[in-house]
């Protein structure tokens, strides 16, 4: 079996995953317990499906009841790109997104992967693949496996490689040496991380309130983002790297050998903030995002937090396209968010609109008139 392990481990390379490791599918019971008190402290924010089978998260055995054995993949995802400047006119995008949506490029090769395992076992195997899609404490299981350690930003860590990778599994039923064993490397002292983050999203080490997190707020929030919280949106668009950018450990990234993933496959590192706050309808969004993640939180979030940066970086070329958000635009959201970006950019203009919204149908967009004026007052 040692033999065969080797062998999974050179395909995996092969097929471009730069780290393969092997544990077993006994339950994660310690991570466990630190996950259902991330739960309970309200940390999980709006995201539900982390909290709706609770009983599957650190047992693979329930998720699949016939794997014997768990194959956990590293995938890197760096990529260098000249520095950001908003130029009063950008957004950021978090790297992982700067190419295409990474569950399409990593699913055939995980297919790959298994059929591959499949002709060296010699034997039908039964085998099941995931990309971050099934309610699994994958990084406990990366860990678990000599990946990877849990740094402080509660991503993990390679010490020779940083976060930046994206993590895989395959299920199968072989049983497999597990390479069970813990990185004995820590974040030791430092806590640039926790220190770094723009809205204080980090309640301690270790622990992430995704209530405050920027990747949290401008892709899986499906509402308003607070109005205590939006200057410290600042740039980013979408997602946030700064826990990453400021880590020691990343000094040691190198380029992605994934063509899917580099920046010129999709949007690169920054939007054009009238540009995408001139998409007026949700086909034209799915044109212009097709294929990379970006689609996450759909027309009414990307646009919602493009007014919030706009605002943020001064971009008052963006002013005529929020106005007309403003006036025409059916989704709530979007006319509140740049309601609040043009009361940010240019009062005069604003004064008029919130006259006139503060008789909008929508209490949301009522609320942020509220709001607005009651900020000018005090």
């Amino acid at each position: 079996m040692n033999n065969l392990v080797a062998q999974i481990k050179e395909a995996a390379r092969s097929l471009g995953f730069e780290v393969a490791g092997i544990t077993s599918v006994e339950p994660l019971a310690r991570d466990d317990a630190a996950f259902r008190h991330w739960r309970e402290s309200g940390f999980a924010a709006g995201m539900e499906y982390m909290t709706r089978r609770t009983e599957l998260h650190a047992h693979p055995k329930s998720l699949v009841p016939w794997a014997a054995s768990l194959i956990t993949l590293a995938i890197n995802y760096y990529a260098t790109a000249p520095d950001f400047d908003h130029e009063n006119r950008y957004g950021r995008v978090a790297r992982y997104a700067w190419g295409l949506d990474y569950h399409d490029a990593v699913k055939p090769r995980l297919h790959a992967l298994a059929a591959q395992i499949e002709k060296m076992a010699g034997r039908k195997i039964h085998a099941r693949s995931f990309v971050d899609a099934v309610p699994l404490l994958e990084r406990a299981a990366a860990a678990r496996a000599g990946i990877g350690f849990f740094g402080k930003n509660t991503n993990l860590l390679q010490p020779q490689r940083g976060s930046w990778f994206f993590l895989a599994e395959i299920l199968v039923d072989l049983e497999l040496p597990a390479d069970d064993r813990e990185i004995k490397i820590s974040c030791g002292s430092c806590r640039r991380c926790l220190d770094a983050c723009p809205t204080d999203a980090f309640a301690g080490p270790y622990e992430l309130d995704s209530r405050r997190c920027i990747s949290y707020l401008t892709i899986e929030n499906k509402g308003a983002i607070p109005h205590e919280l939006r200057e410290g949106i600042g740039e980013w668009i979408f997602g946030c790297d700064v826990c990453q950018d400021v880590c020691p450990f990343n000094r040691f990234s190198s380029d992605t050998a994934w063509p899917e993933l580099r920046p010129e496959a999709g949007v690169g590192h920054r939007l054009d903030l009238v540009e995408v706050l001139s998409i007026a309808t949700d086909e034209e969004f799915r044109a212009r995002f097709k294929g990379t993640p970006l689609t996450r939180p759909k027309r009414r979030g990307l646009l919602r937090n493009a007014a919030v940066v706009a605002a943020n970086v001064g971009c008052v070329e963006a002013v005529p396209v929020l106005i007309e958000r403003i006036n025409h635009d059916p989704e709530p959201l979007i006319r509140s968010h740049s309601l609040w970006a043009v009361a940010r950019l240019d009062a005069e203009k604003a004064a008029p609109l919130i006259n006139r919204l503060l008789r909008d149908a929508d209490p949301q967009v009522r609320e942020e008139c509220l709001l607005i004026v009651g900020r000018e007052t005090n």
